[in-house]
């Protein structure tokens, strides 16, 4: 999954659809994005990357 498919967006979705109301979701400039770097806060932001790696195992699975 690259980080400009529709794939990663409909996962930005979902992920904020799950966690709506416990986080703001200032998203970083996409240029940083290929670096990790896709929401502003920290914490959030390796909620996120957890739950792309979950996803990206689940279906290589």
């Amino acid at each position: 999954m690259t980080i400009t498919s529709k794939e990663h967006y409909d996962l930005i979705e979902m992920f904020e659809k799950e966690f709506k109301g416990e986080y703001r979701f200032d998203r970083e400039h996409k240029d940083m994005w290929s670096k990790g770097y896709i929401y502003q806060h920290g914490e959030l932001n390796r909620l996120f990357l957890a739950y792309r790696r979950g996803f990206a195992y689940g279906k290589a699975a």
